[in-house]
């Protein structure tokens, strides 16, 4: 026994270092923004004049193009691996962590580059101030440009005066001008978003809205023609069951309006609402005077008013007649049962959603003489 103890006190821990830096350094190109990198690559076109002007020097010692070029290379897979994997790379750091790696790495490079490009190598001074500036919150960003430039400018007043100001536009100028132009790209992302989460919400509250006009209508035949068949289930067995043929009817046909309404296909036809309202005011005892079909100016609105209009006389007025008007611009749909106010109708989901759909023109209610009336009316300019 104490052997088998003793054995395994001694097993020693898995090693659990090297795995963790595999981790942070694994698959270094897996999520690498190609789109990022290439608008980031476009300036580096104007590292050119540093270019030309330093090869131009001819009293350099032989193998400095090739040192030239090394250094150009470097900065510039460095400058564009750095601005691609922003986002993951290295791994389970965090993004602040992440920008200073990247800032420090340029940083030496371009030290680096002073005994090939001299005073030339203030050029990669810009790029320092293009990383910060896109991947760092401003006011870590400024402090750091401001910081850099005026190191870098210190050190060419001192070793080569004659170039103080041009060296101040490309260390101060530039990175400050690079800054501002990411701060607009970052506020012009943002208010993309908004706009874009702001048309999500309208379309879910569009299709919210159009669910309850289309069930709302249905459920309430449904529950009409229930009530019917029950009644006639003893009495009149033809009559419940041609009611329970409806019923499975209506049912279809919502769950192929609610499917399409969902997939933003369908549009009611005033024809078909002007029939299905004939109908469901005839199953509720609800004498009908309805007008024939004949075009309007707003057919898919006075389709969806037609519904939900006739479904609130249905539900809530207790009326013996119901009368609908139509002209071009114009529906009304009147009634002689309880009524309601205006008050009241403000409350009303579904007359709320009927008016959430008006861009123009204007919804009445009018009380008298035993008598409510609805008017939805688009004025014509």
């Amino acid at each position: 026994m104490d052997n088998g103890v003793r054995h395994r006190g001694v097993a020693p821990p898995a090693p659990r270092q090297e795995p963790e830096v595999a981790g942070v350094l694994a698959a270094p190109l897996r999520g690498f923004n190609t789109s990022n990198t290439l608008f980031a690559g476009v300036w580096l076109v104007f590292l050119a004049p540093a270019i030309i002007a330093v090869t131009a020097d001819h009293s350099h010692a032989p193998g400095f193009l090739s040192a030239e070029a090394g250094v150009v290379l470097i900065f510039c897979v460095a400058y564009l691996f750095s601005i691609g994997s922003a986002s993951y790379f290295p791994r389970g750091w965090s993004s602040r962590s992440r920008v200073a790696a990247r800032w420090a790495l340029l940083v030496l490079v371009a030290l680096a580059s002073i005994p090939v490009f001299g005073v030339w190598a203030v050029i990669f001074v810009p790029y320092l101030g293009a990383l910060l500036a896109y991947l760092a919150p401003v006011r870590a960003a400024l402090p750091a440009i401001l910081a850099t430039g005026t190191v870098v400018l210190a050190v060419v007043w001192r070793t080569s005066p004659a170039d103080a100001p041009g060296t101040a536009i490309i260390a101060f100028g530039l990175p400050l001008l690079v800054l501002v132009l990411g701060v607009l790209t970052r506020r012009k992302e943002a208010t993309t978003e908004l706009e874009r989460d702001l048309d999500l919400a309208r379309q879910r509250e569009d299709i919210a809205t159009d669910v309850h006009d289309l069930l709302g209508h249905t459920l309430t035949v449904i529950n009409l023609k229930s009530e019917v068949a029950r009644r006639a289930v003893d009495n009149d067995p033809e009559q419940a069951k041609h009611e329970l043929a409806e019923i499975a009817q209506l049912s279809r046909q919502s769950l192929a309006e609610v499917r399409a309404t969902v997939t933003r296909m369908r549009t009611p036809t005033l024809a078909g609402e002007l029939e299905a309202a004939r109908r469901a005011l005839s199953t509720s005892g609800i004498a009908a005077h309805l007008p024939e079909c004949a075009p309007t100016n707003h057919d898919a609105l006075f389709s969806w008013a037609l519904r939900e209009l006739t479904t609130n006389v249905i539900r809530h007025s207790g009326a013996r007649n119901c009368w609908v008007t139509l002209t071009p611009d114009t529906l009304t749909v009147a009634d002689d049962g309880a009524g309601f106010t205006s008050t009241t109708a403000d409350h009303a989901g579904g007359l709320a959603g009927l008016q959430s759909r008006l861009t123009e023109g204007a919804l009445l209610i009018t009380r008298e003489l035993g008598r409510t009336t609805v008017t939805l009316s688009m004025g014509r300019p």
